[in-house]
């Protein structure tokens, strides 16, 4: 005759309080042990330059200690401000990415008020290469065309009057030789 082992309920749930201990001490090392943050998440890409929009930007919990990240609380703050380069979709917003956008060392900004036909009809993000090509006024047969080298700052914005306003970045050697075609509206842009 053998004799099986009883199991009594004082046993049963001091063994079953024992697994669910050691299931959840399991999954505190597995996470690290850090509980999942709110933050920040680009929702669509905006452009270098572009204000940015609440529908720009999602919410996503993430356990990663040392990544950079913006909390979602922050998230009124963000909304109406430019974005400091092209930020794309799925990435994380970090503080960084906001902001006001910084032309290259050496350069200058310059606002440009340009007739719909004086810019190319394609997209000009922030930070795209274009040429600026100063004409020659039409009473001075002589005076030559002028090359400049720019980088956009911001994407252009249409004006009430069907113009257009469109910021770049010039080497700051440029900027005199640029200024009578600037004063005359004179420029014309072109996609490098």
């Amino acid at each position: 005759m053998s004799i099986a082992p009883r199991i009594t309920g004082a046993w049963l749930a001091a063994a079953t309080v024992l697994a669910a201990c050691l299931g959840g001490l399991g999954a505190a090392v597995t996470a690290g042990g850090d509980p999942a943050t709110p933050v920040l998440v680009v929702a669509r890409t905006v452009l270098q330059g572009q204000v940015i929009e609440s529908a720009d930007l999602a919410i996503a919990e993430i356990v990663a200690p040392g990544v950079r990240f913006v909390p979602a609380a922050d998230k009124p703050q963000v909304v109406g401000q430019r974005a400091a380069y092209t930020l794309q979709p799925g990435s994380l917003l970090d503080k960084g990415g906001y902001g006001t956008p910084r032309p290259p060392d050496g350069t200058e900004q310059l606002s440009l008020l340009l007739g719909a036909s004086q810019i190319p009809d394609v997209a000009l993000p922030g930070g795209a290469l274009v040429i600026l090509i100063g004409l020659p006024a039409p009473e001075a047969e002589d005076e030559p065309a002028l090359l400049v080298t720019a980088w956009v700052v911001f994407p252009p914005v249409a004006t009430a009057d069907g113009g257009v306003l469109l910021d770049v970045a010039v080497n700051t050697r440029d900027v005199t030789d640029l200024a009578p075609y600037l004063l005359d509206r004179r420029v014309t842009v072109i996609v490098a």
